[in-house]
């Protein structure tokens, strides 16, 4: 019985145990989805939340503290300011603590339409308190309103730029007191038309993960042509492109481009005119062997497409060309004027008709014999704007395998900055790590490598195993642009050191502790070269670097009376006259000794010890092998008699 008991009682507490971890369990799984809860946004200032505080502007005039092409801005807020918040009701002015103002770049003060509360709202938008901010990517703070303000590093127009909210491009920022500073900004933070827009312009870049710095790929726009044509019947979009797939030759190039790109979300169900270039029209801008095409930019060949296609209610027929004694002037979908004329022949903007087509649906094309709108001069902005876009001739030396590298060296050894790396990379083989295209360079000027001392060094040091290293550790396998070089971000080098990239608010941009001294330097296609101020992981020869100070200690170390026009030489004979200057051979002992290998010895030397040496030489067995190494180095001078 009292087993039984005791069975009970065990059972009984084992079921109590149970219970209670059960219940700890889900209450650490509710306090997890607690925590969980949480809003993911950390808030810089947000031990101010919720608090109903105003700057003191009463002993600060803005408009004086700021840079002349900003102060009528700041006038512009600061008034505003003093008109419609100044004693506000429910809020309170305090002096100690930080506040920023965003300062817009023009204020529409029609939108506000005179409604008091509106243009309070807009102000208090633009007022982040209890901190200065700081203009860096990833911080986010509250404003007035509640409302996040938050920075971001984006790129404009091809330049790398500071925004808020992805609604505005941050101009500048100033610091007006130790608690008061301003941000000034294109557009503001509460017309969601500028936000639309901002987005418009921003530009994605499709780089694959599987290899994060590949070549650069086009835009990232979704191919209406292919999916609107395919969908409705009707489309423009899919009538053109079954004319174009039945001609059997002559228009493939106009295909291929109108099938890559964006046009059908431009086009309704209108009637329209389509010129379409031929094939031969658009091979006069290929270069025949290597040069720049005009069309490898997707975003000029989207809009030469546009200006191809002309919108009208009724399409002008060959017949009425003929028949018609004056001009006849359209629009483009691009914006363009064209005019259609019947004499000497038909023709667009003076460009030869070649042929025409009434397709089903009723649009008129004509076949021409040159692309609209596309000149010399056209390509020749075009191609300064994008020599990224230029192939290059083939180089048979100095490296056939790497032609990156070759145009790279070329380039590097016209410019008399890059004496240095033109002479490293001439001398260190690494063509075999450099092989095709597709890198990044970062290139050190010569100041840099005469910093460390390196243009001391000889060739063969150049060449070593830590020579190459320290090379390699400037390039990087896949070509990056200036946009690509993003704050805090670390870059593997085919070295195998990374580096790391710094970008300030103005926009200067270090490698390390190198400064990128010019940027986007193309070469070609084939990759980018940096220029820098300074080399990366020069540490890799700082013993050879040692060994030469060293030896320039030893050398002013000399006794006195080797000063002036005392020779001292490794022989013992007499220097010649016309000798090459002994820095080289300096340098090069200088690697393979210390200061205890050094010896000083005068020339003074006897028949005897002469002959004595003569015997100790003759002594040596075949298979003894001595280097400076194994004997010490010894310096001869011709003392002063």
């Amino acid at each position: 019985m009292a087993s039984c008991a005791r069975r009970k009682v065990a059972a009984k507490l084992c079921f109590t145990v149970a219970v209670i971890v059960l219940l700890i369990a889900l209450l650490g799984e509710s306090v997890q989805g607690s925590e969980d809860e949480q809003p993911i946004i950390s808030y810089i200032n947000r031990e101010v939340a919720g608090k109903k505080i105003l700057p003191d502007f009463a002993s600060v005039q803005l408009g004086d503290s700021v840079p002349e092409q900003y102060r009528a801005a700041a006038n512009r807020f600061a008034q505003l300011w003093k008109e419609h918040v100044t004693g506000i009701k429910g809020y309170d002015t305090v002096k100690d603590i930080p506040f920023t103002l965003i300062v817009p770049d023009k204020i529409d003060e029609t939108s506000f339409e005179g409604n008091e509360p509106k243009i309070r709202e807009f102000l208090l938008e633009h007022v982040v308190p209890g901190a200065l901010v700081e203009v860096k990517d990833q911080n986010t703070y509250l404003n007035l309103n509640q409302h996040p303000v938050h920075v971001n590093l984006s790129c404009f127009d091809m330049l790398m730029a500071y925004e808020i909210n992805q609604s505005a491009k941050v101009l500048t920022k100033r610091n007006i007191t130790e608690n008061l500073s301003l941000v000034f900004i294109v557009g503001n933070l509460t017309d969601s038309d500028v936000q639309s827009s901002s987005i418009n312009k921003f530009n994605k870049r499709n780089i694959q993960e599987t290899n994060r710095y590949n070549e650069p790929q086009r835009l990232e726009m979704k191919n209406f042509t292919k999916e609107l044509a395919a969908g409705k019947e009707n489309r423009i979009g899919q009538h053109v492109m079954s004319f174009l797939t039945g001609m059997k030759s002559g228009t493939k190039v106009f295909q291929h481009f109108l099938s890559s790109s964006n046009l059908s979300h431009l086009m309704d169900d209108s009637s329209y005119m389509v010129f379409i270039p031929s094939d031969t029209a658009f091979q006069r801008w290929h270069p025949i062997d290597w040069g720049f095409y005009p069309f490898s930019v997707q975003e000029f060949t989207e809009t030469v497409l546009r200006n191809h296609f002309v919108r009208t209610k009724q399409p002008l027929r060959m017949v009425d060309l003929r028949a018609s004694h004056g001009d006849q002037q359209f629009k483009t979908l691009g914006g363009e004027y064209i005019v259609l004329k019947n004499k000497p022949s038909p023709n667009v903007n003076n460009v030869s008709i070649l042929s025409d087509y009434t397709l089903s649906n009723g649009i008129e094309v004509f076949i021409i014999s040159e692309v609209l709108f596309v000149s010399e001069a056209v390509v020749s902005r075009l191609h300064q704007m994008h020599k990224d876009k230029e192939t290059p001739p083939l180089l048979a030396f100095p490296w056939f395998g790497a032609q990156f590298l070759s145009h790279s060296f070329l380039a590097l050894e016209r410019d008399t900055r890059f004496t240095q790396i033109t002479r490293f990379l001439n001398t260190a083989e690494i063509a075999q790590f450099i092989s095709g295209s597709n890198y990044t360079f970062f290139v050190p000027t010569d100041e840099a490598f005469e910093r460390y001392s390196f243009d001391l060094l000889p060739d063969s040091v150049l060449a070593s195993e830590k020579g190459i290293k320290m090379l390699l550790n400037h390039f990087i396998r896949g070509r990056l642009y200036d946009r690509d070089l993003k704050d805090g971000e670390l870059i593997d080098t085919i070295g195998g050191m990374p580096v790391k990239i710094q970008r300030s608010f103005e926009n200067t941009v270090r490698v390390n502790s190198a400064r990128i001294v010019e940027s986007e330097v193309f070469v070609y296609n084939l990759g980018t070269m940096f220029y820098i101020d300074d080399v990366l992981y020069p540490d890799l020869l700082k013993d050879e670097v040692k060994a030469i100070t060293d030896l320039k200690n030893v050398d002013r170390n000399v006794p006195d009376s080797i000063g002036g026009g005392d020779a001292y030489t490794t022989e013992q004979n007499p220097p010649i006259a016309d000798r090459p200057a002994t820095t080289t051979v300096r340098s090069l002992y200088g690697l393979l000794t210390t200061n205890a290998d050094v010896e000083l010895v005068p020339l003074e030397i006897t028949e005897s010890s002469k002959r004595n040496s003569d015997e100790d030489s003759s002594q040596l067995q075949d298979d003894e092998i001595i280097t400076p190494k194994a004997l010490p180095l010894r310096y001869f001078y011709n003392p002063k008699k």
